[in-house]
């Protein structure tokens, strides 16, 4: 029993030891996003001796942080609704319906969880539709990126309700859409609300992306502006601290906010029927 608690002990330190790293860096940018410029030549995690909320006006007025939170909001929630919306239909019906073609078309869906995106192509692609440097091309790619997962997760927890639940639904008059949405759809809340969290948490951060898809500066998103932030104001790092914790915010609120279904759908969606 000593040893049980011993070990138990060791586990809660190196979690917390963990946590620390990770919590740090968040606790110095929140901190040194309100000192003046002196004081943030040297980073560090001390308070500081003026509390300068003004640096967070400052942004609003000096950069186009509203025009890029437009952007980002915009391509984070279309394309996870395209994603999810698209993912949640065909999950539900290849997971019903899985004959010898529609497996063939789960694993065309599962290769792209697995198989690497290709940049160079994509780029080439977008060129030749006409879609590169838009808000259309964005949502569309990150879309396809994420389509099978939504697939997977959905598919996963389907499997495992039972079809006489569907076969009671037709037997009370329900159609298709009718089906779906009133019986399939409520109990599918803890995966869709934890592909919705994780693709947000993804798409709002990722930077690879627009950098290459995205070239004018008016289309940018958060992380871009972020990053041509850093290079206009990189000897003010109280500034760049409020620009990041700016940005960041958005991000933490939704994880914050769902956190309580993440564990319960990923563990619903990896069941296999």
């Amino acid at each position: 029993m000593k040893m049980k608690k011993f070990r138990l002990g060791i586990f809660e330190a190196a979690l917390w030891i963990l946590s620390l790293i990770i919590l740090i860096p968040l606790a110095a940018i929140l901190i040194n996003s309100v000192k003046t410029p002196a004081e943030t030549n040297v980073l560090t995690l001390a308070l500081p001796e003026t509390w300068e909320f003004g640096n967070f006006s400052r942004i609003f007025r000096e950069t186009n942080v509203v025009r890029s939170f437009f952007n980002s909001t915009l391509v984070t929630v279309a394309s996870i609704v395209l994603s999810v919306f698209l993912g949640t239909i065909a999950g539900y019906v290849l997971s019903r319906n899985m004959d010898f073609w529609n497996k063939k078309i789960y694993a065309f869906f599962m290769a792209g969880m697995i198989i690497p995106l290709q940049m160079i192509a994509l780029v080439q692609v977008l060129q030749k539709i006409r879609l590169l440097d838009s808000y259309l091309g964005l949502i569309l790619v990150y879309a396809a990126m994420f389509i099978p997962q939504s697939v997977f997760m959905v598919s996963g927890f389907v499997n495992t309700v039972p079809k006489d639940m569907d076969e009671a639904g037709i037997v009370d008059g329900c159609g298709p859409w009718q089906l779906f949405a009133q019986i399939v759809l409520p109990l599918l809340k803890p995966i869709l609300v934890t592909l919705f969290i994780t693709q947000f948490v993804f798409v709002w951060n990722d930077f690879q992306m627009p950098l290459y898809l995205i070239k004018s500066s008016e289309n940018w998103t958060i992380v871009l502006g972020v990053y041509n932030f850093m290079g206009q104001f990189n000897s003010e790092w109280n500034m760049v601290c409020a620009y990041i914790l700016v940005c960041t915010i958005p991000a933490v609120a939704v994880y914050i906010l769902g956190q309580r279904y993440i564990i319960d759908g990923m563990a619903a969606g990896a069941v296999k029927g």
